[in-house]
């Protein structure tokens, strides 16, 4: 079994047109497996609200240390441990 990146549209009725560098010329027996479920516009706006919640929450946290990351991490100037 080999894997490939392959991009397809699949039309209403069902058929599939696309490409796929590196296969073999010819017809192929193929299981097509989507990264994720489409999502519906509800549930779209959903998640978009939820996020926005999200952000808003850490927005209002307080900050804790305000010296740069890498000063944090332990960075030097060459970008090492110091």
């Amino acid at each position: 079994m080999s894997i490939i990146q392959a991009h397809i549209h699949v039309s209403p009725d069902g058929t599939i047109t696309g490409y796929a560098p590196g296969a073999a010329p010819g017809e192929h027996d193929a299981a097509i497996i989507l990264p994720q479920p489409a999502r519906s516009p509800a549930a779209q706006a959903e998640a978009i609200a939820t996020i926005r919640a999200i952000q808003e929450a850490v927005a209002q946290l307080p900050v804790l240390d305000d010296r740069p990351p890498d000063e944090i991490i332990g960075y030097d100037e060459n970008g090492l441990f110091g």
